[in-house]
C-alpha cells in the first residue's frame, strides 16, 4: 500500500457502468494509482447515477473542461469537540 501524505483532496468521479476500481478511478483522474488513497478507496456517493468519491494526493488531479470528475471538495476531519465524559446520559434521556 502506498504512503499517502496527509495532504489529499476529495474528488468525485462519474462512472456510468458500475463501481470503478481504484486503478480505474486513477485513470479517470489522470494520475498514477500510487497517488490515490487506497485506505479511503472508492466510496459510492450516488451509485444509481454513477457518482463516486476518492481521495488523491493534493495537486495531482487538475480540472479539465468536460472531464468525468469534479473537485476538490471540502473534507474536514470529524472529531469530538471535547473530552468524552464518563457516567453521563444523552440529552434525550434527561427530563
Amino acid at each position: 500500500m502506498p504512503d499517502i501524505p496527509p495532504a489529499v483532496e476529495l474528488m468525485t468521479i462519474t462512472v456510468p457502468h458500475g463501481k470503478p476500481t481504484l486503478a480505474e478511478a486513477a485513470q479517470r483522474l489522470g494520475v498514477e494509482p500510487s497517488d490515490m488513497d487506497a485506505v479511503f478507496g472508492v466510496v459510492p456517493v450516488d451509485p444509481d447515477n454513477g457518482l463516486y468519491a476518492v481521495q488523491v494526493r493534493a495537486g495531482r488531479a487538475t480540472a479539465q473542461q468536460g472531464s468525468s470528475y469534479q473537485g476538490p471538495w471540502s473534507n474536514p476531519a470529524i472529531a469530538p469537540f471535547g473530552p468524552v465524559q464518563q457516567g453521563t446520559k444523552p440529552d434525550e434521556d434527561k427530563r
